[in-house]
């Protein structure tokens, strides 16, 4: 019995660093669904709608990156672990590579400053970067307009968690192991 519960509490634990999954379908720039069926939503980062200027290119190059290939899914600490939309809200790493941060560096998405996320200085760099290089959507004559369809369009994903509350928690589950700990000592 202990045992069992000690391995069920491992997984879990496992489970809060990270998973790997195969993504299946790329459905627009910044959402895929896993060999699963789960619904993924990329965190720090929002891609035009299809319907938008550059909606379809940045799905293509979102497809071009990920599409059939198995890659890491890593939480934020400080947006939900969901969506309003009940979609997973993750960095995708593949190789290594941050393909979050990749959307914005190659121009094909926003990176999403309207609230705060672990990464938020690295993805407003790439961002930088990729206006300055004239890259995807900066590369456009029509770059004012999607800007500004962009921060019309903005969806609010984050929630207003200060790290505090993240400390709180994590004070708490440290509590919780020790007395498990203690607990099956006996």
């Amino acid at each position: 019995m202990k045992q069992s519960f000690l391995i069920i509490l491992t997984l879990l634990t496992l489970n809060c660093f990270g998973t790997t999954t195969k993504v299946t379908r790329v459905i627009d720039g910044d959402t895929f669904e896993t060999e699963t069926g789960e619904r993924v939503r990329l965190v720090g980062i929002n891609a035009p709608e299809i319907s938008d200027i550059f909606g379809e290119d940045s799905k293509q190059h979102l497809i071009d990156l990920i599409e059939g290939k198995t890659v890491d899914l890593e939480a934020d600490h400080i947006s939900n672990d969901r969506d309003r939309y009940g979609r997973l809200l993750r960095y995708v790493i593949l190789n290594g590579n941050d393909i979050n941060k990749q959307m914005v560096f190659d121009g094909f998405a926003f990176a999403y400053l309207k609230y705060h996320f672990d990464k938020e200085t690295e993805y407003k760099e790439a961002q930088i970067s990729a206006n300055q290089n004239n890259v995807g959507i900066w590369g456009s004559n029509k770059k004012e307009k999607i800007v500004s369809e962009q921060n019309s369009n903005s969806e609010s994903f984050f929630s207003n968690i200060s790290a505090k509350t993240y400390l709180i928690g994590g004070f708490i589950i440290i509590l919780i192991f020790i007395g498990f700990y203690y607990y099956f000592k006996k």
